[in-house]
């Protein structure tokens, strides 16, 4: 369905916990509720028990899923997976509006989810175990179309070459600690996402030096 402005307006749950791409609804409802609990208790204070209870289902379907606790938050958190379908826009000609509605999409994702952020990004850091050794797969997955993106807009010429990470980070890492850092601190202080874009590519357009 289009919106007068053109852009897709099917709406999908911003929410990264409503996202798992699990057919089992046992095993999603576990995953979910594992992921719920260590944000708010903590890896010791997220119990078997209270997991299956949130997910209504017994500590013995628990360990017939997944056996172990910590079986199940690994698998969790792998498949965290940011809802890029309503972040990423499609490529029209305006490349000042593109990137603005894509800023405007990925501060609405991490508001969305600002408070388990907040709480399981350093859970995560203390348990590095959970995340792997490479990280959790659906953030690296939204990670790279995000670096796919950038580097479309550089082969079509419409940004200048870089690495593609450094353009990916000066465009959505002041957002990431916006929301994240002041969110978390009860500060929130005015930000012009429109300026922020015109700056952005202030010098990167191709051609601009």
């Amino acid at each position: 369905m289009q919106g007068k402005s053109g852009r897709d307006t099917m709406v999908v749950s911003m929410y990264l916990l409503a996202n798992f791409a699990e057919p089992d609804t046992t095993r999603t409802a576990l995953m979910r509720s594992g992921l719920e609990l260590l944000a708010e208790k903590g890896y010791k204070g997220a119990t078997t028990r209270e997991i299956a209870a949130r997910a209504g289902v017994s500590e013995v379907t628990l360990f017939r899923h997944f056996g172990s606790k910590e079986a199940l938050l690994q698998e969790a958190v792998q498949k965290l997976t940011p809802p890029l379908e309503q972040v990423l826009p499609l490529r029209t000609r305006n490349l000042e509006a593109d990137l603005l509605h894509l800023t405007e999409r990925y501060v609405q994702m991490l508001e969305a989810n600002q408070g388990l952020l907040v709480r399981l990004l350093p859970e995560l850091a203390r348990h590095p175990e959970l995340r792997g050794a490479e990280g959790p797969a659906g953030f690296n997955r939204a990670i790279s179309s995000v670096l796919e993106y950038i580097t479309g807009l550089q082969k079509a010429g419409l940004l200048r070459e870089e690495s593609p990470f450094q353009a990916a980070l000066a465009l959505l890492g002041p957002l990431f600690a916006r929301v994240l850092f002041f969110g978390a601190m009860g500060v929130h202080p005015p930000f012009d996402l429109k300026a922020h874009v015109k700056g952005f590519l202030e010098g990167r357009r191709r051609g601009q030096r």
